[in-house]
């Protein structure tokens, strides 16, 4: 496991590129190698108990894993729109009351 995503954070740094893996991606390449599938569940224990993961995984969800790579990957902001979404919102919410 560490070592599939090791060789993909290697792979997205000399491309200068962000590295998310779904879980049918990283289930594929263990597979590939002989080894068993793994699913959140089994990431999660593993997480807790591997330091070399945490030091290569940014975060990870249901979707599958983002690894820590030299490229800055925005993290979503829940509950707060974009600037530009907010004047959007401010200009279609000023254009109804004047209608």
């Amino acid at each position: 496991m560490v070592g599939i995503l090791r060789g993909q954070l290697s792979s997205s740094n000399n491309a200068k590129a962000g590295a998310q893996l779904s879980w049918n991606a990283i289930n594929q390449r263990m597979r590939a190698l002989g080894n068993p599938a793994i699913d959140y569940d089994r990431f999660a224990a593993r997480w807790e108990q591997d330091p070399i993961l945490k030091k290569i995984v940014d975060r990870f969800d249901g979707q599958g894993v983002v690894l820590k790579t030299q490229v800055h990957q925005d993290q979503p902001e829940q509950g707060k729109p974009k600037p530009k979404e907010l004047d959007k919102m401010a200009k279609r919410a000023t254009a109804k009351a004047f209608k």
